[in-house]
């Protein structure tokens, strides 16, 4: 069984940063990524990190994690956005985003983290545990509107159900 790292993003120092950006930019390669050579995040820094190293020591897993919130009318509950979630080609098909996943999922419940929210594919998360509710949106954006989110993907980390409703997650996607 891989060892799991967890690091506070404060926490990254300059080797780590150069091999995050390595492993960021190997595997995500769309036009807007090429913001992984220069930083290690797509839009802001997370809070915490989660990796995997090889047996030689080389980083080949990653999921970075924002602290966030969920609003619906008054009620408020704290959220894990989960992002960066990444595996080099040549560790792929060993469950090592799994792993990470239920590394962090225990690690957000025991701080009484409500929910794990992502941006992603049902194809991937679902095994997860991850549900798309349909009823989120974003922002608001420069514009002072709110942008509605359908592919937002939602795991309870508690007892707690996801609100029916309009549900607001303030700040960028991540």
């Amino acid at each position: 069984m891989p060892t799991i790292l967890y690091l506070p993003d404060r926490a990254v120092d300059a080797a780590l940063d150069l091999e995050l950006r390595e492993l960021l930019s190997t595997c995500f390669t769309k036009p807007q990524d090429v913001v992984f050579k220069e930083r290690r995040y797509f839009t802001e820094p997370p809070a915490h990190r989660w990796m995997i190293r090889s047996p030689a020591g080389k980083l080949v897993a990653h999921i970075a994690v924002h602290e966030r919130q969920i609003k619906a009318g008054d009620w408020v509950a704290s959220a894990g956005g989960i992002a960066e979630v990444c595996v080099h080609p040549e560790a792929r098909g060993q469950g090592l985003a799994k792993l990470l996943l239920d590394e962090i999922h225990d690690a957000l419940a025991q701080r009484g983290v409500f929910f794990s929210v992502l941006f992603g594919s049902r194809s991937i998360y679902d095994s997860s545990g991850y549900t798309t509710p349909g009823n989120a949106s974003i922002g608001p954006g420069p514009d002072g509107k709110w942008q509605p989110v359908p592919e937002l993907m939602v795991r309870p980390l508690t007892a707690a159900a996801w609100p029916a409703g309009e549900v607001f997650l303030p700040g960028p996607a991540f």
